[in-house]
């Protein structure tokens, strides 16, 4: 179903286990709402993986379920790669469904219905569709209030991601300030132009050490007039991204590991198979570049397309000696 009609999903019979499918993490944290207005009452939510999950002993979780607090919230588990649950604790959840008026509530996350085993199927399971580009132009009119004609461009510009969207929404309001009226100028003046490069070229030939394909999207970016700061700071936050999500790898999923450093669910295969390509001393040496690079900008006056081009070099190409 669309989010839109997940927003009045009224379930058959009142539970307290819940399986949901949905890629889109930006949408599963606006289903906390939906599911307070389910549950009804007052309730604390809370993500964990299913390793954390999995460690808290059920007897513990059963009392909890049992025991309404005069004081505290309920408390609502989201469980994140639900499908890697053990066979002990997918046998343990059912009883949960016998406890009347539980003051706990699980929502199983999956990310395709591929990925939600038989035993989940004994629980309503929500599967939510992929935001369209129309649906995403509708979200940005109805609650940023954009016109239709500058929602549907900024949507065609940087795509149909509402995480993305929705910070790109943040740095047009405040490129704006108090005019407050978006217009499409204001899009082009913020965000990248898809024609010459997509917003996530750069991303992509950093995340795939490919210098010459980083050379020419920066070299398209430097023509169209974009900032060389602002170059920088795009290089700076891809290169944070890669060092961050290098240490959480092995402990989270690609995609919470994605949503935990900024980047769309949807980058989270390449953003994985990225940090297997850079080593811990080469993503240092990169801050030690990146720094260097950021003191000569605001020190002197480097020509930006042969400085870029060197540090690109620097960055993405393995380095013999070290």
């Amino acid at each position: 179903m669309k989010f839109s009609e997940f927003k009045r999903y009224k379930p058959k019979s009142a539970g307290n286990v819940f399986v949901l499918v949905c890629e889109d993490s930006f949408l599963i944290d606006e289903s906390r709402a939906v599911w307070s207005r389910i549950f009804g009452g007052d309730w604390r939510f809370e993500k964990l993986q299913a390793r954390e999950f999995q460690d808290i002993d059920w007897s513990r979780l059963s009392d909890e379920a049992l025991t309404p607090s005069l004081f505290a919230q309920n408390r609502a588990i989201l469980v994140a790669g639900a499908d890697k649950l053990s066979t002990e604790r997918a046998e343990e959840l059912p009883a949960l469904e016998n406890i009347p008026r539980s003051t706990l509530k699980l929502v199983l996350l999956c990310d395709n219905a591929k990925s939600v085993k038989s035993w989940m199927k004994r629980f309503p399971v929500i599967e939510i569709e992929q935001v369209r580009p129309g649906e995403a132009a509708r979200w940005l009119a109805e609650r940023y209030g954009l016109g239709p004609d500058v929602a549907r461009y900024l949507v065609e510009t940087v795509g149909a991601d509402l995480q993305l969207l929705q910070r790109e929404m943040e740095k047009l309001l405040a490129y704006v300030g108090e005019r407050r009226t978006i217009e499409v100028k204001d899009v082009d003046a913020v965000t990248l132009r898809i024609e010459r490069f997509a917003p996530f070229d750069l991303d992509d030939a950093i995340f795939a050490r490919d210098y010459n394909k980083a050379a020419r999207v920066l070299g398209a970016m430097l023509e169209d007039g974009v900032e060389h700061l602002r170059i920088l700071a795009q290089i700076l936050r891809v290169w944070r991204q890669l060092f961050v999500a290098k240490g959480l790898l092995g402990r989270r999923g690609a995609k919470d590991v994605a949503a935990a450093v900024g980047a769309p669910y949807w980058k989270a295969p390449a953003l994985a198979e990225a940090c297997g390509k850079y080593e811990w001393k080469q993503l240092a040496r990169g801050f030690r570049e990146l720094l260097n690079a950021d003191r000569a900008f605001k020190t002197s006056s480097p020509d930006p397309a042969a400085f870029f081009d060197v540090l690109l070099w620097k960055l993405v190409t393995p380095q013999s000696g070290h």
